[in-house]
């Protein structure tokens, strides 16, 4: 894949959009010195060589009391028309939240909402169903928490939350019918102006501000990002999975306390299963993951009983609203 490297413009820009996909142009070009016509074309320009491949709402989907399950398929590649279909139908899936193709013993990550573990195993087993030849093997593993901490390898920056979480134990709010409208536009695209919003859901864009507002303050939103694509930019990704032994609270702890600090740590998922911890790492080469694995390893040697990279090749769907919660009715 040819592969570029950022522009000073574009690093500055992505640099604010990163910690805010909503921050307004003017603001963007206040702050870097640039016009806001320059920071519209930088943007536009990215979208279109999908080195960003949209803007997505974080949204902490344990606050619409939903639970969410992660899988890694084992597929048969022996027909690329039929792999394709499988992507595509994932893709749609209401249930679905990400669609990463990814290395090592698994070919496909996914993460998918449900209500509870049956409905879960529901989904699983028609898709399986559906796809018997392409499909030959699973993982599965409960999502408890994540926690996102930002790119700070790329953009050198602390961010005003260094660290969001995302599921755990949480007091599920009653969303109207409104507000679950309005988190389905922003889940497309999260840059969609009120306006547009307001269009979709029958009512004026100043309550759709007041309305986002709300949301955020109680949680339900978390922020706004871009969803990049990291090999074109000549970026590599990978998920360190482990699993403990000796474990203890303390010790598990500064483990985390350790990779939210870490420049090259996005976030980290604490999961039910054969892994303890997903780490979701990134860097500028194959070279740098690998040193990364080894220094995690080394440095909590007495916690870590097995470790293993993914490495993450394209990631096809990220989005943090479980769609099928509107046809629950």
């Amino acid at each position: 894949m040819k592969t570029k490297k950022f522009t000073s413009i574009e690093r500055s820009t992505l640099r604010f959009l990163d910690v805010d996909a909503r921050t307004k142009f003017t603001k963007v070009g206040k702050e870097t010195r640039q016009s806001q016509q320059r920071v519209h074309y930088t943007v536009n320009s990215m979208l279109e060589a999908s080195i960003i491949q949209n803007f997505y709402t974080l949204i902490d989907y344990a606050k619409l009391d939903v639970l969410n399950f992660r899988v890694y398929f084992k597929v048969s590649y022996a027909e690329e028309q039929k792999i394709e279909e499988l992507i595509d139908f994932l893709i749609k899936e209401p249930h679905s939240a990400k669609i990463e193709t990814c290395g090592g013993r698994y070919d496909l990550f996914c993460s998918f909402f449900a209500y509870n573990p049956s409905q879960f195993n529901k989904i699983l087993r028609s898709i399986m169903e559906k796809f018997p030849a392409q499909l030959q093997n699973y993982m599965v593993l409960t999502t408890i928490v994540s926690r996102h901490f930002g790119r700070k390898y790329m953009f050198d920056v602390r961010y005003p939350e260094d660290q969001l979480f995302v599921g755990g134990d949480r007091e599920p709010e009653n969303p109207d019918e409104i507000d679950i409208g309005i988190l389905k536009e922003l889940s497309q695209d999260a840059r969609k102006n009120s306006v547009r919003i307001g269009k979709a859901v029958g009512i004026s864009s100043k309550s759709v501000i007041e309305r986002i507002r709300k949301l955020e303050k109680n949680g339900i939103i978390l922020g706004f990002k871009p969803l990049l694509d990291l090999p074109k930019i000549g970026y590599k990704s990978a998920k360190i999975s482990i699993s403990y032994h000796n474990v203890s609270s303390e010790a598990e702890e500064n483990l985390i306390e350790y990779l939210r600090f870490h420049n090259n740590v996005v976030f980290i998922t604490k999961t039910l299963g054969e892994w303890n911890l997903e780490i979701d790492v990134e860097a500028e080469n194959t070279a740098e993951l690998r040193r990364i694995e080894i220094e995690i390893r080394q440095k909590f040697a007495l916690l870590i009983k097995e470790i293993e990279s993914i490495p993450i090749y394209h990631v096809y769907k990220r989005n943090y609203f479980p769609e099928f919660v509107i046809q629950k009715d």
